[in-house]
């Protein structure tokens, strides 16, 4: 029985076919965990709101925003 030893371009396919095949992983599932509340498991055809913290903050900004450009563009004195 002998060794086969593979090369690094094999390895980095076995590599991303491994990362494809798993559905819990990736960049976008963690973006989503960290931005959107857990999926309820009795509802799962429900849509995921966004968790507290995110809107709240995205409003504040939304309206800091909008202070800013009504200011800006108001002209007079």
């Amino acid at each position: 029985m002998a060794i086969e030893y593979q090369t690094v371009p094999q390895m980095y396919e076995r590599l991303q076919l491994m990362i494809r095949h798993r559905g819990d992983t990736g960049f976008l599932r963690a973006v989503a965990a960290a931005t959107l509340q857990p999926r309820n498991p009795f509802e799962p055809v429900t849509k995921r709101r966004p968790k507290i913290g995110l809107a709240v903050a995205i409003a504040l900004l939304l309206t800091i925003a909008a202070i800013f450009v009504f200011f800006s563009f108001r002209g007079g004195s």
